[in-house]
């Protein structure tokens, strides 16, 4: 998420609360909100994750153009992981029952498989350093008590309360260089992910990256949610590392 492409403050550059400005700060609040979002999500034994995400791109003339999608994600730790994205139609799929990994595409019909380590987070680990993937939702397995220090936030500020989807969120914003990013986080025992949006300040455009999280944590799975099996026409090809030469 962090490296992913405030009316209120820090989209205005200016916050009003009670007729006065806040200057920047790191609010207990807000930061602790990132600590018990990450040790409940880390807790999580199995999980099933809708999301539609919103994603802009900047053409070369500077217009902004916004894709859509949905994920769909479902995992059972420590060793299994499904995710499937999709867009017009067409559906990208990955596979992991703790062995192997595979990675299948709808379009065009071709599906790879690759040894993998023994655990979730080994995994995107590998896919990342390896083969330069990053899988949508990945930052979900990656929250952890040192996640506002690696990502050097300057600002973290609870916003106010809203109703999303029928829960009851609390809605902070943080700021790292070159990144704003508002989140908003289940209110009471599940303090779940309800919404994320990132703005890049790098860019004088400012293209956002947006998702709206729909959770099932009582959802049963079975070994065989984890396996692919190839339909027919598919045909095998290889992955090669990231940089490597054809």
């Amino acid at each position: 998420m962090l490296r992913f492409h405030r009316i209120h403050r820090l989209l205005l550059g200016l916050l009003l609360v009670s007729g006065g400005a806040v200057a920047a700060e790191l609010e207990p609040k807000a930061l602790a909100a990132l600590e018990q979002m990450g040790s409940y999500l880390r807790g999580l034994q199995q999980l099933r994750i809708d999301a539609d995400s919103r994603t802009d791109q900047v053409l070369e003339n500077g217009q902004v153009i916004e894709f859509n999608h949905r994920t769909h994600l479902q995992a059972r730790r420590p060793d299994k992981l499904r995710v499937q994205v999709e867009r017009d139609g067409n559906r990208r799929s990955l596979f992991y029952n703790g062995q192997r990994f595979t990675l299948y595409d709808s379009r065009s019909g071709y599906f790879t498989e690759q040894a993998a380590p023994t655990d979730i987070a080994s995994l995107l680990a590998q896919l990342s350093e390896r083969y330069g993937i990053e899988l949508p939702l990945a930052d979900l397995f990656r929250w952890d008590a040192n996640t506002a220090k690696v990502a050097g936030l300057s600002d973290a500020l609870w916003i106010d309360q809203q109703t999303l989807d029928g829960q009851v969120c609390d809605h902070y914003a943080y700021r790292q260089p070159d990144i704003d990013w508002q989140l908003w986080i289940r209110q009471g025992p599940q303090p779940l992910p309800c919404r994320l949006v990132i703005s890049r300040r790098d860019s004088a455009e400012q293209p956002r990256h947006s998702v709206d999280y729909r959770w099932q944590l009582d959802a049963p799975s079975n070994d065989r949610d984890f396996e692919f099996t190839p339909p027919a026409g598919a045909r095998a090809i290889p992955l090669a590392p990231a940089g490597a030469q054809p």
